[in-house]
């Protein structure tokens, strides 16, 4: 299993425990990017993370020589080659190395609690015998910690930091002016310990680099551990918590595995895709404690939860996985933070009070409140609802913040030229990258399905309201056909400003298909679908922008400004394939065709974190995935996608 220095930087691995903390790295243990660590928690669940151990380096020492099983990046010293062997992840993560030069081995177990900030990683050694009884042999191993916001690149300021070992409970307790780390070290070898509290050299990060971040940070070598083997295996265990209570990794192991054999019951789980889909979808489904509910990371390593991810990955990760009640609980959550008929579009990684700047995530409530109405029939949680479902269109019929209102016409206008308030939501800089301000084709694809869904609710509640509603969605039905369709490129047209039609062809006028409640005439179906898959479908997700256009960014690369540029021009989202496959299936019933583009678009889940499916990938071949590396709606979209592929 030797691998390119390229290879390890394109495949990683993520563990999660559900309340936004995360074990994050390449498959190999080579941290590449700031994110990278062996151990982030969050200190107000599940956000405010902080990367505390970056990770444990285990070596073998003969003489005067150190064989590290796993090599850092350092400048000017470019790492060509890994000692990775074997690599597992099913609940833990388990991997082998063999270090080529003296002939050892070594397996490394990791795992997270669930609910927890508990961690436990087992070490087992294998020396060739020739090495087991010279006195020059040892086996080294060091805890590197470097306490910063996980968005950070730091060398630490070691004047900050404690470090006490204490031989009778072999427990080290590692402290900055903010927080404090627990380990402890079980084995059966006689291990004599130190706390150097000293600086490693500086570590590269490659993709920092690329991304147009600060690239090098030392560490701290908090705790080292030196072990004399008396025979050909050396054993120890490292157990982890932000408090001095501990659980072993044979605990986590066994919780962990009963955890997974019973999301993979409830989703009725029996495919390998699917397996990996339902484990992957479980990393994004979080704890909220400013609400005491659920809710849902909309991407690792650095989104938090996002009101418009949220919503439209709530069918997904949740109800196509039978998670019925969390699918509730977040529902329910972002109702009680609605400001004005709007729910939060997103809760800042420091804590501070929700951001509103969204005019489709309210929409997208709607339509996760149907699909569990649908799954569930909870006529008792849709009266509990309800009443909040009619403030919320009211508010939009009369105008609410941000300036979205229904117009005369019937469509829905939503902000203005400062604003960015659709999913294409880029502004840096003051430069608003994709102006979509006033009548936006999703928009009102949303707007006409809640109306028809509200006509639904209130028929099934038997209130006799849904009249109000099938009114208000005929109108706005008549005029979104009369002034979106663009008969000379059959297709619709992307935006409307000022009663002005914007011939900008993007993927968005999927949704005018693919929704429950089309907006579109039954007439146009095909050729939207045909126009969606002729101009942006890739491999992987669809394009953003068409490759004629004079605006078309094919990569998605470098610094900030850069990357935004392109991020909704052009470059691929995965979570388009979503609704682009479930339209093209209502159009033309081709199963074969469904199940062949699953199967292609699944082929990414061995690459980027190995089991998950990124956000991004550039709009040109080979496709290389970017962006965030496990993506919520990615994952909640193909999980969607598999079922209506293979229970239709």
């Amino acid at each position: 299993m030797k691998k390119s220095v390229l290879d390890i930087m394109n495949h990683e691995y993520l563990l999660t425990n559900g309340l936004g903390g995360y074990s994050f790295g390449t498959v190999d243990g080579t941290n590449c990017r700031k994110y990278h660590g062996l151990y982030c928690v969050s200190d107000n669940p599940p956000v405010e993370r902080f990367h505390l151990i970056s990770k444990m380096v285990v070596s073998v020492v003969v003489g005067e020589n150190v064989y590290p099983f796993v090599y850092e990046n350092v400048t000017g010293v470019p790492k060509t080659e890994s000692n990775l062997t074997a690599f597992t992840h099913k609940g833990i993560l388990q991997r082998r190395f063999h270090e080529p030069t003296i002939g050892a081995d070594l397996k490394e177990q990791i795992a997270l609690a669930y609910g927890s900030n508990h961690l436990a990683a087992k070490y087992k050694l294998s020396l060739p015998e020739t090495l087991v009884h010279r006195s020059d042999v040892k086996i080294k191993f060091e805890l590197l910690v470097n306490f910063r916001d996980h968005h950070e690149t730091i060398t630490p300021e070691l004047e900050k930091y404690t470090a006490v070992f204490n031989e009778d409970n072999q427990m080290a307790v590692i402290s900055d002016q903010q927080h404090t780390v627990y380990a402890q070290f079980i084995s059966e070898e006689s291990i004599s310990y130190r706390c150097p509290l000293s600086l490693t050299a500086e570590s590269y990060y490659p993709i920092e680099t690329e991304r147009g971040y600060p690239d090098m940070e030392a560490h701290i070598i908090a705790v080292e551990g030196i072990i004399k083997p008396k025979s050909n295996t050396v054993t120890f265990e490292l157990r982890v918590n932000t408090t001095s209570d501990f659980s072993s990794l044979s605990e986590i192991h066994e919780s962990r595995t009963n955890r997974y054999d019973q999301l993979m019951k409830n989703a009725g789980a029996e495919s390998e895709v699917l397996k990996q889909l339902v484990q992957a979808s479980d990393d994004f489904i979080v704890y909220r404690k400013t609400t005491g509910k659920k809710t849902i990371i909309a991407g690792y390593p650095w989104f938090t939860d996002w009101g418009r991810d949220t919503m439209i990955s709530i069918p997904g990760l949740t109800l196509e996985t039978g998670r019925y009640e969390e699918a509730l609980e977040m529902i329910e959550g972002f109702l009680q933070m609605a400001y004005k008929g709007i729910i939060p579009n997103n809760f800042p990684d420091e804590g501070q009070a929700p951001m509103y700047n969204t005019s489709d995530g309210t929409l997208w409530l709607f339509h996760a409140m149907y699909k569990y109405m649908m799954k569930t029939n909870h006529l008792g949680a849709l009266e509990k609802v309800y009443p909040k479902l009619v403030e919320i269109i009211d508010f939009h019929v009369n105008g609410t913040i941000n300036d979205i209102y229904m117009d005369q016409d019937g469509l829905l206008s939503t902000g203005n030229e400062t604003t960015q308030l659709t999913w294409m939501d880029v502004k840096v800089n003051g430069w608003v990258v994709t102006p979509r301000h006033g009548k936006a084709v999703e928009i009102n694809a949303l707007w006409y399905n809640a109306l028809q869904i509200m006509a639904a609710f209130s028929a099934m509640l038997s209130n006799g309201e849904e009249h109000k509603y099938l009114e208000l969605s005929a109108r706005t039905k008549k005029a979104f056909n009369e002034q979106f369709w663009n008969e000379a490129g059959q297709n619709l047209y992307d935006l409307i400003i000022d009663g002005e039609a914007y011939d900008i062809p993007r993927p968005n006028m999927i949704f005018a298909v693919s929704l429950p409640f089309s907006v579109l005439n039954l007439d146009k179906h095909k050729a939207v679908v045909d126009y969606v898959m002729k101009h942006f479908k890739t491999p992987y997700g669809l394009r953003t922008l068409r490759m004629e256009d004079e605006n078309f960014q094919p990569i998605y690369t470098g610094d900030l400004l850069s990357r935004d540029g392109a991020y909704h021009r052009g470059t691929v989202w995965a979570w388009l394939m979503g609704p682009y496959l479930e339209a093209h299936y209502k159009t033309y019933k081709d199963l074969s065709y469904l199940q062949s583009a699953l199967k292609e678009w699944m082929m990414h889940l061995e690459n980027g974190v190995i089991g998950s499916l990124s956000e991004v990938f550039d709009a040109t071949e080979p496709f290389n995935q970017k962006g965030c590396s496990a993506q919520a709606w990615s994952v909640a979209e193909a999980i969607r996608i598999w079922k209506i592929a293979n229970n239709d």
